[in-house]
């Protein structure tokens, strides 16, 4: 691991409330809270750590990492602070690799969209003397790597924790901290209510967008020439990380199952209306899905009618 000055020395502050970040995972949303804390002088030294030596290299170049190294035994030695930024499938074979060299009193995070699967793989083989804090801040775009990375992603955003009994407290206190610093709405529940309620809002409209796309690139692909906003808008989270979501089906497949059933139930219950020309029945339908959706109110500091990049 080469050592590197930071990009603008002067923005550490001399008492930073973490001495030392590992981000395992420099993307958008490690990148991002590293950025995040630099602004705020809530950070002293930021070690980058991930697969990809040019998302690395920019990562530095982009001052958001002082360090970077390909081994994340050697990038979370001496940290006060690990977070887990990596895809949710790759999470416990990280922590099997820093588990033996995290300090003594290190706080470990992760930012893993799906919870339960966390708790049961990767709580466990955190050793007794650091401390593990679930969570998942709910902010991002379809972009990703060290160039997608912005200090101002989680401002009005919510972060959700899923702490258990054996959560150590002064360390829930310090993440819950830690994400209200950099402008995020901390909410804590357990691990299956995050779930099921992420399977609905989150980790569906991403299924139903890649099944959208790929039902008009097999029936019609020239009419996508021809796509106009609505289109567009509603499939924009299509062009997010197919791996990672990948990942992130497959570890809630309990939660994400009944929500896939529940689509195809109200779709065919739409083709059933169309097919026998029960105008009356469709408009029932519409009319109660404009009434919830009008009923959302548009999230802190972002005007309604403009889409949120998520």
């Amino acid at each position: 691991m080469r050592r590197v000055a930071a990009r603008d020395a002067s923005r550490r502050s001399p008492n930073p409330r973490w001495k030392r970040m590992a981000v395992i995972g420099v993307g958008l949303i490690g990148g991002s809270l590293a950025l995040a804390l630099r602004r705020r002088r809530l950070v002293g030294e930021v070690v980058g750590v991930g697969r990809g030596r040019k998302n690395l290299a920019l990562a530095r170049r982009l001052g958001i990492i002082d360090l970077a190294t390909t081994d994340p035994a050697e990038g979370v030695r001496d940290a006060d602070l690990v977070v887990l930024a990596t895809p949710v499938g790759a999470l416990a074979e990280v922590t099997k690799a820093i588990s033996h060299v995290l300090a003594p009193g290190a706080v470990v995070t992760d930012v893993g969209s799906v919870k339960g699967s966390v708790l049961r793989d990767v709580a466990p083989l955190i050793p007794a003397h650091a401390r593990f804090v679930a969570g998942h801040p709910i902010a991002g775009t379809e972009d990703s790597g060290a160039a997608a990375a912005s200090a101002g992603l989680f401002e009005g955003s919510r972060c959700i924790l899923t702490p258990t009994p054996r959560t150590d407290p002064g360390a829930l206190r310090r993440v819950r901290a830690m994400w209200r610093a950099v402008g995020a709405r901390v909410s804590e529940m357990d691990a299956a209510t995050h779930d099921r309620i992420l399977a609905v809002v989150s980790h569906l409209p991403h299924a139903v967008a890649y099944a959208l796309v790929n039902a008009v690139t097999a029936t019609q692909a020239d009419a996508l020439a021809y796509a106009g906003g609505g289109f567009r808008d509603f499939t924009r989270i299509a062009a997010s990380h197919p791996e990672m979501w990948c990942d992130i089906m497959l570890a809630n497949r309990e939660a994400i199952l009944p929500a896939i059933d529940a689509t195809l139930e109200e779709l065919s219950g739409l083709r059933d209306f169309i097919e026998r020309e029960a105008g009356g029945a469709l408009v029932e339908a519409f009319g109660r899905a404009r009434v919830t959706r009008r009923s959302l109110r548009p999230e802190k500091g972002r005007p309604r009618g403009k889409a949120r990049r998520r």
